[in-house]
């Protein structure tokens, strides 16, 4: 079982689940049975990126029920600027994807790219960039598409970025940060397992569902999962169940060590999101406190500690002193500046950027550091508890 949970779930963070769970499903949210804190489900909202998506489930409700008219209002607001926004990133992606069927080459979405179709509202499903899988030999054409289009291209680790006003990519040639357990078959399997679906390449039901599970327990290791991430697994499977192959879904996620992981995630869209999935053998799991977890750590909540929300502690070891905080090791940066992966040796630049961008990009005093570390310690030490019980320590 869980050890004790850092901080207890409030009702209002409750509801926030059930918001999230009738915006995706286009359902009428339950009745609220205390008191909610608006103002608190608001500004979580927006910390998560579903204030937009969660306004749809809220004028469902009962006028008694809703929250104050200014702050109704402001939701409202903030839901035009959502549909405004991503529409234009939308139409950019349409825009490409064209460009490159014309091509006769294939730009596998992934992620939200994808999934965002199936919202109700898919304008309300906010991105942050557009992942994409590109065979490696085409990576040269798929450069020059952008390019020709207006783009910003540079080199990543793992392919390419490109960037213009209205949209900012990530083009995989390998998802090796994912699929870390012999990346390169996976890497070819992935490309025997694509479908062509609403004038778009994607992975079939089974890998896409595999690399969403995945995708989310790296992120649960590193530096957590939104919300967003469970919204978009809870409606993949409702909608998908019947063309998922579950058997080869689990072994791909144990083959990943993911399989606590997945155990939790789809115990989790059963009993929070409502999918019935009462004919799927998995074990079965209270998923209380892994809930509170999961949201706790991602962007939820947990985040409003300034310095765990510019400086990751290296949470697979227990970090300790002031040495740890300002210089700690290639594991705990390598995620956040790229080049370390393949340039190791150039962990003394990545410290330099580190508390450049602390003192100068978000003017955080160094008292003010010296103050949260020992909160800080003590987070991480609780984080590797909870990291272990779901066996997310090792080899991740």
């Amino acid at each position: 079982m869980f050890r004790k949970a850092l901080i207890t779930l409030k009702y209002s963070d409750r509801y926030i689940i059930e918001l999230s769970r009738a915006a995706i499903f286009n359902d009428v949210p339950y009745i609220p049975q205390e008191e909610l804190d608006w103002e608190y489900i608001y500004s979580k909202s927006v910390e998560q990126n579903i204030v937009g998506l969660l306004f749809t489930a809220i004028v469902k409700l009962p006028e008694k029920f809703k929250p104050k008219e200014h702050l109704l209002s402001l939701w409202k607001k903030k839901m035009i600027e959502t549909v405004a926004a991503t529409s234009k990133q939308y139409l950019e992606f349409e825009r490409i994807n064209k460009v490159a069927l014309e091509a006769n080459k294939i730009i596998i979405a992934l992620k939200g790219a994808h999934i965002r179709k199936a919202y109700p509202v898919p304008e309300l499903r906010t991105m942050g960039d557009f992942d994409v899988l590109v065979d490696k030999k085409n990576i040269g054409i798929i450069k020059s598409i952008f390019k020709n289009n207006g783009y910003n291209v540079n080199k990543d680790l793992f392919g390419i970025t490109a960037d213009n006003i209205n949209a900012h990519w990530e083009i995989f040639i390998s998802l090796e940060q994912e699929f870390v357990s012999n990346s390169d078959y996976w890497n070819q399997e992935l490309f025997k397992n694509i479908e062509f679906e609403d004038n778009c390449y994607t992975l079939k039901p089974t890998y896409f569902l595999a690399h969403m599970i995945v995708h989310t327990g790296r992120h649960f290791v590193e530096t957590g999962a939104g919300i967003r991430n469970l919204c978009d697994i809870a409606l993949y499977v409702n909608i998908n169940k019947d063309r998922i192959d579950f058997l080869k879904l689990k072994d791909i996620c144990c083959s990943q060590n993911f399989a606590k992981m997945y155990n939790y995630i789809l115990n989790a869209v059963s009993d929070w999101y409502r999918v019935d999935l009462s004919e799927i053998n998995f074990d079965r799991k209270e998923t209380e406190k892994f809930m509170e977890y999961f949201l706790l750590n991602g962007i939820f909540g947990r985040h409003d500690n300034v310095l765990l929300r510019q400086f990751s502690l290296d949470e697979r070891e227990n970090s300790r002193g002031l040495k740890r905080l300002f210089f700690p090791p290639v594991s705990t940066l390598q995620n956040r500046y790229k080049y370390l992966k393949k340039y190791p040796f150039l962990l003394p630049i990545a410290w330099l950027q580190r508390i450049i961008y602390g003192k100068f990009g978000k003017k955080i005093k160094i008292t003010r550091m010296l103050k949260d570390l020992h909160s800080a310690v003590e987070y991480s030490d609780e984080r590797m508890k909870w990291l272990k019980e779901l066996d997310l320590t090792e080899k991740h």
